[in-house]
């Protein structure tokens, strides 16, 4: 997993030259939990977008936030569920590893 090294001032993704954007989901919202201790970067529920690559997930968070984009690599993504409530929004959960020497 990366922190803020994915987003453009305008607030766009970039990607590596050997990749590219398969789908993206606007008005997209992200929450942490289980971290201790929590970096300010991580607090509360963030609003921004999805990138889906063939190698990760991007998300640029929308508006001026410690965290601008979240970069997590399929391989370190772990217990992904897909709930889908009766009465609420759909969403996924599951685990980011950090990197070694990442956060």
């Amino acid at each position: 997993m990366a922190l803020n090294r994915n987003h453009s001032e305008g607030g766009g993704v970039i990607v590596n030259n050997s990749e590219n954007v398969l789908m993206t989901y606007d008005h997209v919202e992200i929450s942490f939990s289980d971290i201790e201790p929590m970096p300010d970067a991580f607090k509360g529920t963030k609003k921004g977008s999805v990138f889906l690559t063939p190698y990760r997930v991007i998300f640029v968070s929308k508006g001026k936030d410690a965290m601008q984009s979240f970069v997590m690599p399929f391989y370190l993504l772990k217990d992904c569920e897909i709930k889908q409530p009766v009465f609420g929004a759909n969403y996924i959960k599951g685990t980011v590893k950090a990197e070694a020497g990442g956060m």
